[in-house]
């Protein structure tokens, strides 16, 4: 039986209410009585209208409290960092101590997504005796050995957290508890927590890939990239990338400055009408989308104003080569910027001596 988990503060509560009603819409034939939260802060009201959307759908939230666990491997991890003021994400490393002995296979979902089509796929596969399965990033191999952290697993696929599915049974015969923390005994750059961990921690003989439709966030690339982007890493299938972009099971609307995402106005996402669609059902149907910080404050330094100019790139540049040369120039100009930094700073120094 697949039981769903978010793991939120309150902050991303509306975010995850609405993923949460696309859920339910789509899959209506969810077994569980009970849908997971780990209660990383959310606050009275929001617990009130997350619990009448699983009312209304003839289910409950059941909270747990994560954050003693988390909180604990802080203290004995200090190099763990929170993500964005939040130790919520890297619950996800810890789910085997954190859930009910009766959960044996997991869905674990990012707030920031919109589950718009079914998961009963999930619920029957066949793991193969993996513990966690995941969508494969769109990478290619000679990508992989340039990432800021390096695979200590040896692994050949890095995968975004956003999504995961757990067989809990086999993530408990494999102690995968311990490769967690053996992997935090190396101190190794975590600047994506929960992420980079899982990548380094869990080996790729004990990883299922799952299809490109289950964690779907290239979409608010120009649809001209986004099709070179996913053709070239020979990660996917045509058939599964073209399912991915035709008929998304879990929409992640990650990254990009806010440009993937429908509840910032201006979104570029080619895949924004499905939040709102859900949005529409939910209790927080009346509420405005938020604004864009660089429409309220637009970058005022010439480093921010580049930085904002590349991230367009993706949205309104048909090229992908294009775009590639335009991230290697802003790249180059701010090497030289932080260059030119460096020898300031050294020449101030030197003038106090």
């Amino acid at each position: 039986m697949l039981y769903l988990c978010y793991s939120i503060n309150d902050f991303f509560a509306r975010e995850a209410g609405i993923s949460l009603v696309g859920f339910f819409e789509n899959n209506l034939d969810y077994e569980p009585e009970e849908v997971f939260f780990l209660d990383y802060g959310i606050h009275a009201i929001n617990k009130q209208k997350l619990e009448s959307i699983a009312a209304h759908y003839g289910r409950r939230i059941t909270y747990l409290k994560a954050k003693s666990i988390t909180a604990q491997m802080k203290r004995e991890f200090p190099h763990l960092k929170a993500w964005r003021g939040t130790m919520a994400p890297n619950a996800k490393a810890f789910v085997d101590i954190i859930m009910p002995d009766y959960v044996h296979r997991l869905l674990f979902v990012d707030a920031d997504t919109v589950v718009a089509g079914s998961v009963r796929e999930l619920n029957h596969l066949d793991m193969g005796g993996a513990a966690l399965g995941v969508v494969p990033a769109a990478l290619k191999k000679e990508e992989l050995a340039k990432k800021s952290v390096k695979l200590e697993s040896g692994n050949k696929i890095y995968f975004n957290s956003g999504v995961l599915l757990y067989d809990l049974d086999n993530w408990r015969r494999e102690n995968c508890h311990q490769m967690i923390l053996d992997m935090l005994q190396k101190k190794i750059n975590l600047d994506w927590p929960d992420q980079n961990l899982l990548n380094n921690a869990i080996p790729e003989r004990i990883i299922k890939c799952l299809p490109l439709k289950f964690n779907y966030l290239t979409h608010y690339y120009h649809p001209k990239q986004e099709l070179y982007m996913l053709h070239r890493c020979h990660v996917y299938s045509e058939q599964e990338i073209q399912e991915a972009i035709h008929h998304p099971a879990i929409i992640h609307y990650l990254g990009g400055w806010v440009m993937s995402r429908p509840w910032y106005e201006g979104c570029r996402s080619t895949h924004s009408e499905e939040y709102l669609r859900y949005k529409a059902l939910s209790p927080w149907k009346d509420t405005p989308l938020f604004i864009h910080s660089t429409d309220t404050k637009p970058p005022t330094d010439f480093r921010g104003r580049l930085s904002y100019w590349q991230m367009k790139q993706y949205s309104k540049c048909h090229s992908y080569r294009l775009t590639r040369l335009t991230d290697l120039f802003c790249k180059k100009i701010f090497w030289i910027m932080n260059k030119y930094e460096h020898l300031k700073q050294k020449l101030r120094w030197s003038r106090t001596e």
